[in-house]
């Protein structure tokens, strides 16, 4: 269990968040790039980044798309579907998951439209108020 002093350093307020999102590892190799897209659980959100479990472990530093559901809030952005929260993100770590054979990784958000992050800081606010 987390010090106080240790959740009180934090930047962002996180939340629980048991949602299915999409998950695209970007990788390069020789032939110009691999993307392989996978869904997986969300474990935990905030305004600066997320947790999410996985069957497979994602290495430091790589890069990841990421689509995030919120719900019904009207997200901006270039995309189709205003549900989806899009946004790249850099894996911070990843770890085996002690409760089963899953991997738990953290990621820190890359780059996030100024009205998607304040519709993300509401629903972290939102869940920290019920």
């Amino acid at each position: 269990m987390e010090s106080v002093d240790a959740l009180e350093r934090r930047e962002h307020n996180r939340v629980f968040f048991d949602i299915v999102l999409d998950v695209c590892l970007l990788t390069v190799d020789d032939s110009g790039g691999d993307f392989r897209l996978l869904s997986c659980r969300g474990r935990d959100i905030s305004g600066g980044g997320l947790s999410f479990y996985a069957e497979n472990r994602y290495p430091p530093d790589s890069l990841l798309r990421l689509r995030i559901p919120l719900n019904d809030n009207k997200l901006s952005g270039e995309n189709e579907d205003n549900n989806m929260l899009k946004v790249m993100g850099k894996v911070m770590w990843s770890k085996k998951n002690g409760e089963d054979s899953t991997y738990v990784t953290g990621v820190q958000f890359l780059n996030i439209y100024e009205q998607d992050y304040h519709i993300l800081k509401d629903y972290v606010e939102k869940f920290l108020t019920e």
